[in-house]
Parts: C-alpha cells; structure tokens; sequence
C-alpha cells in the first residue's frame, strides 16, 4: 500500500473510532440520566422534595453519588427536570394546530390529548404524587415548571375559551371559563382515590378516557356559550343619538 493510501487509512479509521466512542458516551450519557430521573420520581413521590436525599436516589439509581451533580448541578435541578417530564408537551396541543381548528373542536382535541397523557397505561405511578407533593409545598422549582411548561398550555387554552365566549384571551372572564374547564381534567387525576371509592368499577381504558374528554368537552360548551348568551343580553345598550 502507498504511503499516502496508508495514512488515509490510518485517518479514517481513527475517525470511526472517535465517532463510535462519542456515540457510544453519549447513549451512556441518557442511560445515566434515565436512570436518575426513575428513581429521583421514587424517592421524591415517597418523601417529598425537601426528605428526599441525593445518597437515597443515587443508590437507588445504581449511580455515582456525583451523578446528580454532574447531570442536573444539584438535587433541585433534577427535581425541576422531574416536575417538567410529568407536564411534557407532545406537541399535539401547539397552538397553530389548534387554531386551524373551530374553537369547539380544538376544545375536545386540547382535552383528549391532556386526558390521555395523564392516564397513559405506562405512566409511572410517581407522576401524580410528585405533583401533588409539589403543589402542598411548593419549591422554587415550580415557578420554572409553569413559565416553561404550564404557561403555554394555558395560553392556549385561554386562546380557544376565548374564541367560545368572543372575549379576549387575558380577559378575566376568559381566564375564570378556562379554569373551570382545566378543573374537570385535573380532578380526574388527582381525585383519583376518592372516585375509585365512590366509582370502584370505573376504569380509565382509552376508550373511557375518550368519552371523559368528550363529556367534558359537550358540558364546558354548553356552560360558554350560556355565559356568551348571557354576556350579550346583560350588554349596555348604545345610547341613541338625538
């Protein structure tokens, strides 16, 4: 072989290896990650953010102690990258989608796709309790967690009410309206142990969860469009000009 022939040969295959060995960090990387965020929701659903110890969660992890650090800088990075994975968007309710959409049917849609990724047959059960940890005492995780991840899902439910009653979408009748129908959603998830005593034989199958959305969706229109009725026979009429 030539001596050139030679050395690109020599080039390309330390290249590959490089290459190989980057990807082979890098999916060790999101394996590590992984493995901290499923024991972090664990420990964090058993104890609560402020008991729950970086030792308990690496250990549980099978992880580094330093793992936590080095991944999410501190025990509340990682807690806020937890809060975020249990109100990940999918993309489904992006807000020009929807806005395609008449504002009734992107209500049904905005609520099926919420439904179903609170009721997904794989979501770890420690989604719901992290949750609820967070909300009887908040950490300075969850201001994050609502700018980044809870604020547009509002703002886009906010934009379809909105559509529904003819206000804007900050209008503060528009804001009380959409929280009234966000309110039926969330009581499905965290009411859960109260209706499996008073509803033991209800089951959260897709198709159940289908006709929760679309019961929701037909009682929250009903309740707008009386307010949008309303709202124009309580309007001040325009005085007549002599």
């Amino acid at each position: 072989m030539p001596p050139l022939d030679r050395i690109k040969t020599v080039v390309l295959t330390v290249s590959l290896k490089l290459m190989f060995d980057s990807i082979k960090a890098a999916s060790g990387h999101d394996e590590t990650r992984r493995k901290l965020l499923d024991a972090a929701g664990e420990v964090f659903a058993d104890v609560g953010f402020q008991a729950a110890t970086v030792r308990e969660i690496c250990s549980r992890a099978g992880v580094n102690l330093a793992a936590v650090n080095y991944h999410f800088g501190d025990k509340l990075g990682l807690y806020t990258e937890l809060l975020k994975t249990t109100v990940a968007n999918d993309g489904a309710t992006a807000e020009h989608a929807l806005r395609a959409l008449p504002p009734e049917a992107a209500l049904r849609q905005f609520l099926l796709v919420m439904l179903r990724q609170m009721h997904q047959a794989d979501r770890p059960s420690w989604h719901t309790k992290v949750m609820t940890h967070e909300l009887a005492h908040p950490t300075p995780a969850l201001e994050a967690v609502v700018e980044h991840m809870i604020k547009p899902k509002a703002r886009v439910l906010y934009g379809i009410v909105g559509r529904i009653i003819g206000r804007p979408p900050l209008d503060p009748r528009t804001r009380m309206c959409a929280h009234s129908v966000i309110g039926q959603v969330v009581h499905y998830v965290h009411a859960r142990p109260v209706i499996a005593l008073l509803w033991p034989e209800l089951e959260m199958t897709p198709r159940t969860v289908e006709e929760i959305a679309r019961h929701i969706t037909e009682f929250s229109l009903e309740a707008l469009k009386g307010i949008k009725r309303n709202s124009k026979r309580t309007a001040p009429k325009a005085r007549r000009l002599k």
